[in-house]
């Protein structure tokens, strides 16, 4: 359950607290008072994508802060996302550094939210599968995760029968001549990098005198007569002495000590590298000629070294394939008729457990219609196979769920047939269908109502209120006959800022019976007046029978 909100200078919010409860709540205001902008600082910390132009006029960041109970294992699960006009996101969940990606699986996970663009989602035939997925998700989820895997394995299989093919239909003279390039660039034997680290070498090799005679001073320098090292253990024998006489200098000669042991280290480190120095002038002249060879080698088969040991990769290939050609394509078409075999037999478990879900779904699904006053409307849905070649990763159905708004009419695709309010309605019965199987904890909707008036408004109502009785709803609506059910109502409104008349600031306020009296009378019929509250309340008495 959502139990607190804190959303500070993101669009217009200042500073904003909200405490939630369980069962339904309902957030109403004028168009444009700001009620959407809730629901986006809700999509942040789910893991949705954050943009800066949604930071507060004035303001460097914007923050995004919640707290849910009852989560898991765990009693609690607190959630923090701030987002900089640099564009720089900083997320945090349960006070430790996290990522927008946990967001996504800890948050996005116990949230559905179903914002007003989902409505077209519903007529997307391309979205069904997901939806009888989800719902049939315990017995379905393996299979997919079957199909999956051997979906893999066949792409696998299918890319390397596509590569011998392709290598087979090579001319002998590409053969011949790959067998020369990969004999030239095996002589050579070149490793990665080794240009760079050559390149790195040569100064060093062309200037080992001088490094020598530069280290030999070093050395001398801390180890020679009256040099740091020699001092250091004078000053360590006179702090010994005065130690002797008063403890208070032990600490300092302990440092001086510390002193001395670094830079014996530092004097042994140096020592060992002037012993390594290569005073050989073969050894420089041995390093210009391997690079040589090296930038030769690039020039003609690179034009990088990384790309010359790619291409004697792909040459090695190549000339094996010359020599081993029919044993390899046998091999490959075997591999690649064995994967299709079993990527076939795994999309057909999938298919078949979907088809033997879809009764049930639809079953549940025209019960929750009913419950939307949609009357006799009938739900079907068509699952039919895919070519081959238009599998996805979704498996090699294409699943569309079709609508009869009465029984004389044969069912067909909802783009089709249903209208604005119906689509509402049917997009309604498929979140309360979908939220009941996979147990998300949290529904909310933004104007669901949305094309709905009346009676059918109360059926709305009295569904979302059946639905928190399982679930923590909070929805955004336009509709007196929907706000009358909630168990908890906000008014969001804007108010001009005190500092500056030009700006305004979104609030959000909980309302007591009598302001929510007002606000549903408000709703009912534009005014507030003794007739309009009279009619507020006897809605609410309704609803609360």
């Amino acid at each position: 359950m959502l139990r607190d909100l804190h959303i500070q200078d993101f669009a217009l919010i200042d500073d904003l607290w909200l405490e939630f409860g369980p069962g339904l709540t309902v957030l109403t205001g004028e168009t444009g008072a700001g009620k959407t902008v809730l629901l986006s600082a809700l999509e942040l910390i789910m893991g949705g994508r954050g943009d800066s132009g949604q930071i507060a006029p004035g303001a460097d960041k914007a923050k995004v802060e919640a707290a849910f109970d009852h989560v898991g294992a765990g009693s609690e699960l607190t959630v923090s996302r701030t987002m900089t006009s640099n564009g720089r996101t900083r997320v945090l969940l349960d006070g430790d550094l996290s990522s927008v990606g946990a967001l996504q699986k800890n948050v996005g996970t116990l949230i559905d939210l179903h914002g007003q663009h989902d409505h077209q989602a519903l007529l997307s035939a391309s979205r069904h599968i997901e939806y009888l997925d989800r719902w049939a998700a315990e017995p379905i989820a393996p299979l997919h995760d079957a199909y999956l895997s051997a979906r893999a394995t066949w792409q696998a299989a299918a890319k390397e029968l596509a590569e011998v093919e392709s290598l087979i239909a090579k001319s002998i003279e590409e053969r011949e001549s790959g067998k020369v390039a990969l004999a030239e660039i095996e002589a050579v034997d070149p490793l990665p990098a080794e240009d760079d680290e050559l390149r790195a070498r040569v100064p060093a090799l062309q200037n080992s005198g001088r490094i020598a005679e530069l280290m030999n001073q070093a050395i001398d320098t801390l180890r020679g007569d009256q040099a740091a090292l020699e001092r250091l253990y004078d000053l360590d024998d006179v702090l010994g002495q005065v130690a002797g006489y008063d403890q208070s200098v032990v600490d300092i000669a302990g440092e001086v000590r510390t002193a001395r042991t670094t830079l014996e280290g530092i004097a042994d480190a140096i020592s060992e590298y002037s012993a390594g120095i290569d005073h050989d002038p073969r050894a420089t002249e041995q390093a210009f000629e391997r690079l040589a060879i090296l930038e030769s080698l690039s020039k003609r088969y690179g034009p990088t070294l990384d790309k010359v040991i790619e291409r004697r990769e792909r040459l090695s290939k190549l000339v094996d394939l010359a020599e081993n050609s029919e044993e390899r394509l046998f091999d490959a078409r075997d591999a690649e008729k064995d994967a299709c075999s079993t990527l076939e037999e795994a999309a057909c478990a999938l298919s078949k457990a979907r088809k033997m879900a879809a009764t049930d779904f639809i079953a549940q699904l025209s019960a929750a219609a009913t419950d939307l006053e949609l009357g006799k409307v009938r739900f079907d849905i068509d699952i039919s196979e895919l070519p081959f070649d238009q599998w996805t990763a979704t498996g090699s159905d294409k699943v569309e769920i079709l609508y009869a708004p009465a029984p004389a009419v044969p069912p067909r695709p909802l783009a089709k047939i249903a209208s604005g309010g119906e689509i509402s309605r049917v997009m309604l019965a498929l979140k309360s269908v979908l939220g009941e199987a996979d147990n998300t904890s949290i529904l909310i909707f933004d104007e669901v109502d949305a094309g709905i008036g009346g009676a059918t408004g109360l059926a709305i109502g009295a569904k979302l209120k059946k639905l928190a009785a399982t679930h923590q709803v909070i929805v955004v609506t336009h509709l007196a006959q929907v706000a009358a059910y909630a168990d908890a109502h906000f008014l969001v409104s804007k108010v001009e800022k005190s500092d500056d008349a030009s700006t305004v600031n979104t609030i959000v306020s909980p309302l007591d019976n009598q302001a929510r009296t007002k606000e549903i009378a408000r709703m009912l019929s534009g005014s507030t007046s003794q007739t309009a509250q009279t009619h507020a309340k006897e809605l609410l008495e309704s609803a609360a029978q």
